[in-house]
């Protein structure tokens, strides 16, 4: 297992929620400044084009240079503008659906000239909140045929698609690793895979080690958000506050499966200092990954074989002795 941490750009802002801003509104050198202060993050993760425009482009690379960071992955931002609030890749609107390939396209192209690999798509706003809202069959019809013609624009970057299982929409389409992995498989190339959240597994009331081994199963496992949350919402807490068994699960899944690849921190700490809480996730999944080697793969490969129950939870509560 080879990992790189990486932090979301648009932490480093102001962040809302339904009720307030907070943290102050920076510029994207201001961003960039806070960002760099993160120790143990080697590269960034970035909304485009929220956090920097095509104009911008030259400014941000030279960033990335001055600051000596990479950019971990580029997320499609087809889910925070007016236009997009009833969908875009399963719009009513073909103009918008054309809309949303486009800048899905551009995106690429834009991935290529800062060197990252993988641009991600999470379809929040793609979805139906009542019934006898949604044409099942046209939208999923959309979604294939427009991953498809975006992920055909180019083979040399991956396209990794996010999911999560509502909000904001009562219902996201993409809203499982199952139904993630039904249109990588249907779309049928090679450069479409999956961005597993740790947070939106728990949330969609999955286990995400074994979700992470699914995606590895089929060879579309591309790339890992964490966070935490009490599996009833998106809270997006720091990092292993929350379910530390499933966390070493996942550490212990990412070791069997020899897991090369960035790992971004997709937290939300509203009312913490943004870049402690952002090294306190990284820390912690460095610590995660030290637990299960203590513990030892061989010792938690015999409790899987076995499957005593009981043996396996004796296992891990000797951590603390």
């Amino acid at each position: 297992m080879e990992v790189r941490y990486a932090i979301g750009l648009w932490l480093f802002g102001s962040i809302r929620d339904r009720f307030a801003t907070y943290h102050p509104e920076r510029d994207l050198r201001g961003k960039f400044e806070e960002a760099s202060r993160v120790k143990g993050a080697e590269g960034l993760e970035v909304i485009y084009p929220a956090e920097f425009k095509d104009e911008q482009l030259d400014e941000f690379k030279s960033l990335l240079k001055e600051h000596g960071l990479k950019v971990a992955g580029l997320l499609v931002d087809l889910f925070t503008g007016p236009k997009w609030i009833n969908g875009s890749l399963t719009s009513r609107d073909e103009k918008l659906r054309r809309e949303a390939i486009a800048l899905a396209q551009r995106a690429m192209d834009v991935a290529k000239e800062i060197s990252c690999t993988t641009v991600s798509l999470w379809l929040g706003q793609d979805g139906y909140d009542y019934v006898f809202q949604a044409d099942y069959r046209k939208a999923w019809d959309w979604l294939v045929e427009g991953v498809r013609e975006i992920a055909g624009h180019r083979s040399d970057i991956r396209l990794a698609l996010e999911y999560k299982i509502k909000e904001p929409r009562a219902h996201i389409f993409v809203g499982t690793v199952g139904k993630a992995l039904l249109i990588a498989e249907e779309v049928g190339l090679k450069n479409v895979g999956l961005t597993i959240d740790f947070g939106h597994a728990l949330y969609s009331f999955e286990n995400p080690a074994e979700s992470i081994v699914l995606a590895h199963r089929l060879g579309r496992l591309f790339h890992l958000h964490f966070n935490d949350n009490y599996r009833d919402w998106d809270h997006d807490l720091i990092t292993g506050s929350v379910n530390l068994w499933d966390l070493l699960e996942v550490f212990y899944w990412l070791e069997k499966i020899d897991y090369k690849g960035w790992i971004s921190m997709d937290i939300y700490p509203y009312r913490e200092d943004v870049v402690k809480a952002c090294e306190r996730s990284i820390e912690n999944l460095k610590l995660a990954e030290k637990l299960v080697r203590r513990i030892g793969i061989e010792s938690l490969d015999e409790c899987i074989r076995i499957g005593d129950a009981t043996k396996t939870v004796s296992t891990l509560w000797k951590l603390f002795l």
